[in-house]
């Protein structure tokens, strides 16, 4: 397996791993028919002949979605304020 598959199947992984969590928030199912794609493209990597700059974008892309999750006022902790 190369570098390049492997860097493309940890920005799947790295997505799939949110799967409980994103089921639980206020995402729900939402992204069900997503997350059946990429776990599809995830056994089909082996076989993947793949450029540097698609895995790039692929890894930019999977930062930027990573970061929205985080920027989200729903999936953020609510922070607790103590009694006065």
């Amino acid at each position: 397996m190369s570098t390049l598959q492997l860097r493309l199947k940890n920005c799947i992984q790295t997505i799939l791993d949110l799967e409980p969590d994103m089921r639980a928030g206020i995402w729900g199912r939402h992204f069900d028919e997503e997350l059946s794609t990429l776990k599809a493209c995830l056994q089909r990597v082996d076989a993947m002949d793949l450029a540097e700059d698609d895995v790039q974008r692929l890894e930019a892309a999977t930062a930027g979605f990573l970061s929205e999750l985080r920027l989200s006022p729903k999936s953020r902790p609510q922070q607790k304020h103590p009694l006065q």
